[in-house]
């Protein structure tokens, strides 16, 4: 069962700029004692980031701090913006997740669940006006996917790609269209703060069974030397370097 909490709602007007003062204060004292709070602030932070039509986080923080109400604003109060910015950053990025939940869609470590807090990495389905939200079970042929990671095992490099059940690879991050080219994996940086991959992608999916990958690797490798990993009839945890550490998410291509 997803836990609740009383307060998910200050969470959720501060992001759609509409929350009073008082109760920003109050979000942000209850996020350091509230793991799930503390991950639907992430989960709505990162979402903000990639709708072009999210409020900026100036705005958003100048609202909830109740500095838009009055004109005109002196300038001492508009340096608390960034201030409080900083300080809510350092709140999602040091304080150590507890809570968990189930049910959501996410690559995790072998062995872990499915919890979005512990999710190495992230799938979005981007829709055409720019709306992002979680992917679920399944997609369309062209959807576009954007993804973010997390990187608390301080892997160098990432390689995201998709394989469907007639062995089509194709490939997201690093991007390869260009058969004379040959792409490394893209260096990525280490930490447990979750981190957006820059551009939202799509290819022309057959209808069926899709297995997205995310592979975590300490030296980087190219496309077409994954594609030979791919080619070899075993467990492709088998077939990676050491060190490396992969994960996979099984999709519907919707027809």
């Amino acid at each position: 069962m997803t836990s609740t909490c009383s307060l998910h709602p200050l969470v959720d007007r501060h992001f759609s700029g509409s929350i009073r003062p008082r109760d920003e204060q109050r979000m942000r004292e209850h996020l350091p004692g509230c793991p799930t709070c503390r991950e639907r602030y992430e989960r709505q932070l990162l979402l903000s980031r990639l709708d072009p039509r999210a409020m900026d986080a100036r705005t958003r923080l100048a609202r909830g701090l109740g500095f838009e109400a009055r004109e005109p604003v002196s300038p001492w109060r508009l340096a608390l913006v960034p201030v409080a910015v900083a300080c809510l950053a350092l709140l999602m990025v040091r304080i150590p997740w507890s809570g968990t939940r189930t049910g959501e869609e996410g690559f995790t470590a072998r062995g872990a669940g499915t919890a979005v807090t512990d999710a190495r990495l992230l799938v979005y389905a981007v829709e055409p006006g720019g709306g992002t939200s979680l992917l679920g079970p399944s997609l369309r042929p062209e959807q576009e996917l954007a993804f973010a990671f997390r990187n608390p095992d301080a892997h160098r490099f990432l390689m995201v790609f998709a394989r469907d059940a007639a062995g089509r690879v194709y490939w997201y991050h690093p991007s390869w269209t260009d058969p004379a080219t040959n792409p490394e994996a893209i260096a990525i940086p280490p930490g447990s703060t979750l981190r957006e991959l820059p551009e939202a992608i799509s290819h022309p999916l057959e209808p069926g069974p899709l297995t997205l990958h995310a592979v975590f690797l300490d030296a980087p490798l190219t496309v077409r030397q994954m594609e030979t990993l791919l080619s070899e009839e075993r467990p492709l945890e088998d077939v990676l370097p050491s060190g490396a550490d992969s994960t996979a998410l099984q999709l519907q291509v919707a027809p």
